[in-house]
């Protein structure tokens, strides 16, 4: 065989090998990427993952790639940038000028040494932290805005898998006990089923975007000429799976996103039913009773599994947190006065990515000191504020706008009855519930569901043109 006979099917091979890359990012990203602390020791695996993926992303990106994510990548730059600015030293007059600065500077003063320079951050080796986790969110852009729509699916699927495999981890976890070596972090929720994260409330959220994704996916196939029976079975028993995890993990936040997630792929699956192309409904046509119960059974159903966990488990649940924990009582409440003092203090230039836990301890109150310490404010909106000032916030604004234009660009037509691959309603669902859930915690700061984020983001905004479209 000559040399040239070759050369296509190497390119082929290598072509077909390298579309498997961004399945293993993501198997990386949820091995090592499930916390947000800062002293987490996968961070340098992470980390430096992230960087070989990225720079061999980087490296395949075609100029049609680069002008789809133009918008995206002008944003984390400008975020990257902003970082960058708030670890430069200002002049000891400048700084202590700046609001929120006067105890640090009176300490100063006290101690003969007021004539420091100083970065806008109180924490600048957080913020250095802060810059560092960048590597990720850069990484996800380059590979996944390359993704054709098969591997756009590959990667949904593969989603949906790892979601499984968390829900999974997490029962072993409760049934090992508090100091199994299932649990993956060393400062986790160790009595609760984390799964591949270390707080029960991201891995309850988390599980409740799979939700919208595989009702998503189960809408496709129901939309296919060709019966996957297999295919479908499959993504009927992961619902059924992460439906019930939602409520027995003992988060809230999760609690409310899985009902709402249940609801809204419950409808969207239900409306891809009734509207099968009309050889798959003339292939078998159910009788009225069973076209009823087809509807009516999954409710029942995954209320009926539900019900059983909740009574057959003594521990505590989302649901019984939210029964009998009074609200006042809640530290994230009581904290709050504290917090909305900070954001009124530091909105203009923020104290500094990455400070708020050492920022929250000069004004936090007699009345709130515990052995446990604040690490955020539990409202993300409140601390994109506190820590990133006016310029993350037009950041953010200028994203949300981003959002918002290229949804409504690509039209409403077929929106709510929706057709074979068309994700934006679904993937516009998955950012409400995690920008919702954001209110009440900080989901968005960790790396594996930061990547997922882009990941619909990018299938939401700007994704790639498909070249096939197979039954």
């Amino acid at each position: 065989m000559s040399r040239e006979s070759k050369l296509p099917k190497l390119s082929s091979r290598f072509s077909s090998a390298s579309s498997w890359i961004p399945l293993l990012f993501l198997v990386m990203l949820f091995l090592t990427g499930g916390s947000a602390r800062s002293d987490v020791a996968s961070l340098p695996l992470l980390r430096a993952g992230a960087l070989l993926f990225g720079f061999w992303a980087m490296l395949r990106m075609t100029r049609e790639d680069w002008r789809r994510i133009r918008v995206p990548l002008l944003l984390l730059v400008a975020l990257l940038a902003w970082m960058v600015v708030q670890l430069v030293p200002l002049p000891p007059d400048m700084w202590q000028a700046l609001p929120g600065r006067e105890t640090i500077a009176a300490i100063d003063k006290t101690l003969g040494q007021a004539d420091i320079w100083r970065p806008l951050s109180l924490t600048p080796s957080q913020t250095l932290n802060s810059v560092l986790a960048m590597t990720v969110p850069f990484a996800a852009l380059f590979l996944f805005a390359q993704a054709d729509a098969d591997e756009q699916r590959r990667l949904l699927f593969a989603v949906v898998g790892i979601g499984c495999a968390s829900a999974l981890l997490g029962v072993i976890q409760l049934l090992s006990g508090a100091s199994s070596g299932a649990y993956l972090y060393r400062i986790t929720n160790s009595d609760a089923m984390v799964g591949l994260f270390a707080n029960r409330n991201h891995h309850s959220i988390f599980l409740a975007c799979i939700l919208v994704v595989v009702a998503m996916l189960l809408r496709d196939e129901l939309m296919r000429k060709r019966k996957r029976t297999t295919v479908r079975a499959g993504l009927v028993a992961a619902g059924v799976l992460l439906t019930a995890m939602t409520a027995l993990i003992g988060s809230r936040a999760g609690l409310f996103t899985g009902v709402v997630a249940f609801a809204a792929g419950y409808l969207s699956v239900v409306a891809a039913w009734r509207s099968r192309p009309a050889e798959s409904r003339r292939a078998a046509v159910p009788a009225p009773g069973w076209t009823r119960a087809l509807v009516y059974a999954p409710p029942l159903i995954v209320a009926g599994v539900v019900g059983a966990a909740l009574w057959l488990s003594d521990r505590t649940t989302g649901l019984t947190r939210l029964i009998e924990n009074d609200a006042v009582a809640d530290m994230r409440v009581q904290a709050w006065p504290v917090v909305q003092s900070m954001v009124e203090r530091f909105w203009l230039w923020g104290s500094g990515f990455g400070s708020f836990p050492d920022t929250y301890k000069i004004y936090e109150t007699d009345a709130l000191l515990q052995p446990a310490y604040y690490n955020h404010a539990h409202n993300d909106w409140a601390e994109i504020v506190i820590t990133g000032g006016l310029p993350f916030v037009l950041i953010l604004l200028a994203a949300i706008l981003w959002v918002a234009r290229s949804f409504a660009a690509r039209g409403t037509r077929n929106l709510i009855k929706g057709y074979r691959g068309d994700v934006r309603l679904s993937a516009l669902l998955i950012i409400l519930l995690l920008a919702a859930a954001s209110v009440v915690d900080y989901p968005l700061r960790v790396p594996s569901i930061q990547a997922f984020a882009i990941l619909i983001l990018i299938l939401l905004c700007c994704p790639k043109p498909a070249t096939t479209r197979g039954d």
